[in-house]
């Protein structure tokens, strides 16, 4: 099997003096040099993407790189993606959501900058290469390869900022795990979805704020002006009463708005509850709801409106 290591930067190409002012340096050769032989890949074939910390990921950057996963499928059987740890959820996602073709595709980073004396790059790439040369490997998808486990990227997140195993799926696990005795996938993810959004008309302009308490309704004033608003209530799909008018004059305004909870798990509830700012309220202002986490909500509400296709993304109640 051949598989292409396609590179973006991020800590796993960074070096550093003693931990201090480590930045994106190393190519895709260099990352591929560190990493021990895996059987089953006769052929790891290496390419630059970008060297870039993943903070400057752009959703143009993001269209460029499913297009290249595209015009990879004539040379190559799967790709490793690297990329930098704080944005890694969301390529993942977005690239799930519009790559369509046939490569198996894995997308790992580090912890630890390449000049740590334990750096975690390397095992990471060893297990993404690992994962998509297995049998179980699913064609056409992305997976984030992460400290042994495999995770949908849709559920995959990062919830420490500093610890090895920096990511999980809070509510449902991972898809499987990468260990000495071999790649084991464990469950299969279901309700797939893929988009083929115009890339004229992919935008960065949606709007997305974590509610808070006592929040100020002119904190949301930015969303009458944007292309959509993405919103993580409090529990169940709730709002404080003082914001109701705000979310009803973006409603007013034409600007769609997806609703999803801060929690990171469980589902949003619709006439459980029925007071100023409840679901009830947020249902009856037509406001679209997901259970996603406000970063994947966001990323899926730019491909869903490139795509016109917002009401097959998202639930209306």
């Amino acid at each position: 099997m051949r598989v292409t290591l396609l590179a973006t930067g991020g800590t796993i190409a960074s070096t550093g003096d003693d931990g201090d002012g480590a930045t994106p340096e190393l190519d895709a050769a260099a990352i591929e040099r560190r990493v021990p032989e895996v059987d089953g890949v006769d052929d790891v074939a290496v390419e630059t993407f970008a060297t870039i910390p993943s903070p400057h990921m752009t959703v143009e950057r993001l269209w460029a790189l499913t297009e290249r996963l595209r015009d990879l499928e004539p040379e190559t059987d799967a790709v490793v993606v690297t990329h930098g740890t704080d944005t890694l959820e969301e390529t993942a996602y977005f690239l799930d959501l519009c790559y369509d073709g046939p490569l198996p595709v894995a997308i790992t980073g580090a912890m630890r900058t390449a000049s740590d004396p334990t750096p975690d790059g390397p095992m990471n790439v060893e297990a993404g290469l690992r994962a998509v040369a297995s049998d179980g490997a699913p064609a056409g998808r992305v997976v984030v390869a992460f400290a042994g486990s495999l995770y949908a990227a849709r559920d995959a997140s990062k919830t420490h900022t500093t610890a090895i195993d920096a990511f999980e799926s809070r509510e449902f696990g991972p898809l499987g795990t990468v260990d000495y005795s071999g790649v084991t996938w464990r469950r299969r993810e279901t309700g797939v979805e893929t988009y083929t959004p115009d890339p004229d008309a992919l935008s960065n302009d949606v709007f997305g704020m974590t509610v808070t308490a006592d929040l100020p309704p002119s904190h949301l004033e930015p969303g009458t002006e944007s292309d959509a608003v993405c919103l993580a209530s409090l529990g169940a799909g709730h709002v404080p009463p003082a914001v109701v008018p705000a979310v009803a004059e973006i409603r007013d305004a034409g600007v769609p708005v997806v609703v999803t909870s801060r929690c990171g798990a469980g589902r949003l509830a619709s006439t459980t509850y029925d007071y100023s700012g409840s679901e009830r309220f947020l249902a009856e202002l037509g406001c679209h709801v997901t259970d996603l986490q406000l970063p994947k909500a966001r990323i899926k509400t730019v491909v869903a409106l490139a795509a016109d296709r917002l009401d097959d993304a998202f639930e209306r109640r």
